[in-house]
């Protein structure tokens, strides 16, 4: 008899079998901490946001002309937390020229925000402060015309869509359906 080396078909198909399902595992681990990832900068936005309403009830001021908080994206991965101190007394924000006690928060790698499906959230229409009795206002200080903002936070590979919308009275935070911010 030769001495013939080598895999018989049982042994290949088994080992190919077993690298399948390493590499299956290997996927939904990745695919599992994207989201997971995912989550944590939507509840860190949204911890940020009542955070900042909080602050305005509840600080001293900083100087006299010291009108609450706010927070106002600088691109669709980072924001500024800061404290409104209208420098101009015309309680309208007037830009970062009147923020101080600032706070620069950069999202996980890979994470955006949009307002919406596509919206750009860095605009001065979608910086929102909280006077000192926690009401939202925009920044000419209204609060009439103020709309409610969903801010829409995806991840590249992960298909769910997490978001915090700030209505004029609550911050809610979940899961977007395209439209709307479902609470979990």
């Amino acid at each position: 008899m030769k001495n013939e080396k080598g895999f018989s078909l049982i042994e290949l198909l088994i080992v190919v079998a077993l690298i399948a399902i390493v590499a299956a595992i290997a996927m939904w681990g990745t695919g599992s901490i994207q989201g997971r990832n995912l989550t944590a900068a939507s509840k860190q936005l949204y911890g940020d946001l009542q955070k900042t309403r909080i602050d305005a009830m509840t600080q001293s001021p900083s100087g006299a002309n010291s009108r609450g908080f706010g927070i106002r994206f600088v691109s669709n991965t980072t924001y500024t937390v800061f404290e409104f101190n209208d420098a101009n007394g015309d309680f309208q924000y007037a830009g970062t020229g009147e923020e101080t006690n600032t706070r620069q928060v950069t999202l996980p790698s890979g994470v955006t925000v949009t307002v919406g499906d596509a919206g750009d959230p860095t605009l001065a229409a979608n910086i929102r402060i909280y006077d000192k009795g926690g009401m939202i206002r925009n920044t000419s200080w209204s609060i009439g015309n103020t709309q409610d903002i969903k801010y829409v936070l995806s991840l590249s590979g992960v298909s769910q869509k997490r978001c915090v919308k700030i209505e004029t009275v609550r911050i809610r935070e979940g899961v977007w359906d395209g439209n709307n911010c479902q609470s979990q």
